[in-house]
């Protein structure tokens, strides 16, 4: 089924065909989308509140509120305390997916894995050459002692 594009949306599990790597239906996107609309107005309608407010207040679900949050839609609406959990580590942060010490040791170990792989290359290079020059180095040999027993 991989094959033809088919997946199962991850809320309601109803089988649907993705057009761009969506991981939920179109009909539950709707319903999200309407409830972002719903959290929007909340916030217009309660200027300075704060994110627990806003959860509790809204009805809608807290991954769905910090979503929000990190794409910046509630940057000058006036929501006060607008903090949502790393990525990571679950702290607390005001901007971006990670922490600050999350992101250092991601960049950290993105820059060991990327000196890792190019290590990998340059051996592989290496081995690569050594093979050509013992095969072309064999083949001149084989070459100059068949043609002496000519």
């Amino acid at each position: 089924m991989a094959g033809l594009g088919i997946r199962n949306c991850i809320r309601c599990k109803k089988i649907f065909m993705p057009v761009s790597g969506e991981k939920i239906c179109s009909e539950c996107r709707n319903k999200e989308l309407e409830m972002e609309e719903h959290v929007r107005a909340y916030v217009r309608e309660h200027p300075g509140i704060t994110v627990n407010e806003l959860i509790e207040g809204s009805g809608a679900p807290k991954t769905l509120i910090w979503r929000m949050i990190q794409q910046g839609q509630f940057e000058n609406s006036g929501l006060r305390g607008a903090k949502y959990p790393c990525g990571n580590c679950g702290t607390l942060i005001t901007k971006g997916v990670y922490c600050n010490e999350c992101a250092s040791k991601l960049r950290l170990n993105a820059q060991k894995f990327a000196n890792a792989m190019e290590s990998k290359k340059r051996a592989e290079e290496k081995r690569e050459l050594e093979e050509a020059k013992r095969t072309f180095s064999g083949s001149m040999y084989e070459e100059i002692n068949s043609s002496r027993s000519r």
